[in-house]
C-alpha cells in the first residue's frame, strides 16, 4: 500500500524529504502530496486534519499515522507505519 507524505514549500524539513525520494531513496512505495495546491490541501484535510493532526511533513497509510525517519549512514528514507494486523499465532 502507497504512502502519502504531506509537505509544503515553507517546511524546511520537506524539502530534504522530497529529495531523497527524488533520489529514490526511500524504502517504502511513497507518493509525495504538495499541502499547498487545490487538490493536496483537499487530501490533507480528509485524511489528516479532519483527524486532529495538522503537521507537515506527515507521512500516513491507510489513514493511519507513521514515523518518517532518515538513515544518518545511508541516508535511506525510512517509514515505519503501524502494523495492520498482528500475525497469527499457531
Amino acid at each position: 500500500m502507497t504512502i502519502r507524505i504531506y509537505t509544503a514549500k515553507h517546511c524546511t524539513p520537506c524539502h530534504e524529504i522530497a529529495e531523497l525520494i527524488k533520489q529514490g531513496r526511500a524504502t517504502e512505495d511513497v507518493e509525495l502530496i504538495d499541502i499547498e495546491t487545490d487538490e493536496g490541501f483537499a487530501r490533507f484535510t480528509q485524511e489528516v486534519l479532519e483527524h486532529g493532526e495538522g503537521a507537515v511533513p506527515s507521512a500516513y497509510r491507510d489513514g493511519e499515522r507513521c514515523a518518517i525517519l532518515i538513515d544518518e549512514v545511508t541516508k535511506d528514507l525510512l517509514i515505519e507505519c503501524p502494523q495492520d494486523d498482528p500475525p497469527a499465532s499457531e
